[in-house]
């Protein structure tokens, strides 16, 4: 049995990554439970991102009665509502709530005639959720579905979240493989969860030629003629935002200086219009960024015989792969102070000082009522100011000499003697509770 069907997720919490799209899904189902009709959900993201796990850890978490359709019962109209025309209309036997589930809307082909028309009227009539798939949702052979459907838009996971995730399984299967291949796997998957996990089953590393794919791409951008041309490439299989990272970095290799500030002025609209798609969850902005960064971007160049190069990796996933780790732990320090201080880890991050100068009076007691680890308290200590602050120090003024022979001598002694007398104040010793044993 393969270790993704096993370890498949029973809860919808339990989907790795997507909070926002889990959180959508499951208010989304729960509304139509109360009996409020909504419009069906389209699912899109990449291979492996974990869309079919949703919906069959939302069909186990609720019990749900699921009706499943994939791309080989699209062939023709008939057959649809054949399958489905008697089903929409009656209740189930078993007194369980309907989920229709209709996988992969987008890998219809030419012989599928009709079959998007069918579900259209389906998406129209239906008295019963419909989740549909794809990986694109802006693909053209599925233009007439999207206007009856609300797009949920599915990100890949990051490595060390996968890497987690193997451990995990490793762990449970009593497997032997060392830390530095399930950090192979989980870098290599590139955020396909279900190739991560078959590769740890396999005990190797499975690059499945992505890294070749995406030279063929940008060398196919980069040569493109037309704008036809360019556009097709982001109609791949590849992560829009991995594929924008790719572009930006190779932009100064192969085109001359004179061109690049136009290639970098249309991939940072289509940067923009990123922006505005998470912010006002405008997905039909989508295609315009698309369209800025692949076709804008190739037909900035004056020479339409560009030079030939090496690609390089995009410097920013290195950046970031090398500070994943302090960045995970960060993560987690914040949690825990946030659930301390009742607030969020984003908000949280203000308290560090704070907790850092408590930190160093009671080691021990933030060990074991936080939970802080070893590379948690190494992290805490980098925002401890210290006891000792240098003292500014006033400038004296210099007095003119003349100003210093006019000075009374018998003065000067009085004050002397009259800050002798003086005592140093003493320090209060607090005897009551510590400040951090509140928290």
């Amino acid at each position: 049995m393969l270790l993704s069907q096993k370890y498949a997720p029973e809860k919808l919490d339990d989907v790795l990554g997507n909070l926002t799209a889990k959180k959508q899904l499951k208010r989304w189902i729960l509304t139509w439970m109360r009996g409020k009709v909504q419009e069906p959900l389209l699912l899109s993201g990449p291979p492996g991102v974990g869309k079919t796990a949703m919906v069959y850890a939302l069909k186990k978490e609720l019990d749900l009665e699921l009706l499943e359709m994939t791309a080989s019962d699209f062939r023709n109209r008939e057959k649809i509502e054949k399958i489905l025309g008697g089903t929409m209309s009656a209740a189930t036997l078993s007194g369980k709530k309907k989920l229709i589930f209709i996988e992969d809307v987008d890998a219809m082909g030419r012989e599928d005639r009709g079959g998007t028309g069918a579900i259209s009227k389906l998406l129209r009539d239906a008295p019963f959720p419909i989740v549909l798939t794809a990986q694109d949702a802006w693909n053209r052979k599925i233009i007439s579905l999207r206007s009856y459907c609300s797009i949920v838009q599915l990100k890949r996971p990051i490595a060390p979240s996968i890497a987690k995730l193997l451990r995990e399984i490793a762990g449970r299967e009593g497997m032997e493989i060392s830390e530095e291949k399930i950090q192979s796997i989980s870098e290599a998957a590139h955020g396909d969860i279900r190739s991560a996990i078959n590769d740890l089953q396999a005990n190797s590393v499975g690059e499945r030629d992505r890294e070749k794919d995406i030279f063929t791409m940008l060398k196919k951008l980069f040569r493109a003629q037309t704008y036809a041309e360019a556009r097709e490439v982001s109609f791949g299989s590849f992560d829009h935002d991995m594929l924008k990272l790719w572009i930006d970095e190779n932009i100064p290799l192969v085109l001359p200086p004179r061109d690049v500030p136009l290639a970098y002025s249309r991939i940072s609209r289509s940067d923009i219009f990123d922006g505005r798609i998470m912010n006002r969850q405008a997905w039909g902005f989508l295609k315009y960024s698309s369209d800025l960064m692949t076709a804008g971007v190739s037909l900035s160049r004056s020479d339409m015989r560009p030079k030939f190069v090496r690609f390089q990796f995009p410097s920013f996933l290195k950046k970031m792969k090398a500070t994943s780790s302090s960045r995970a732990t960060m993560k987690s320090l914040l949690s825990k102070i946030g659930r301390k201080v009742h607030t969020s880890p984003r908000r949280a991050e203000s308290y560090l000082p704070v907790f850092a100068g408590l930190y160093q009076e009671d080691p021990e007691y933030f060990a074991v009522n936080y939970g802080i680890d070893e590379k948690e308290a190494a992290l805490l200590k980098k925002f401890y100011a210290g006891r000792k602050r240098r003292k500014k120090t006033a400038k004296k003024k210099k007095i003119p000499e003349k100003a210093k022979k006019q000075e009374n001598p018998e003065e000067e002694k009085e004050e002397k003697n009259r800050n002798k007398k003086l005592s140093k104040p003493t320090k209060p010793v607090h005897t009551g509770p510590k400040l951090h044993e509140f928290f």
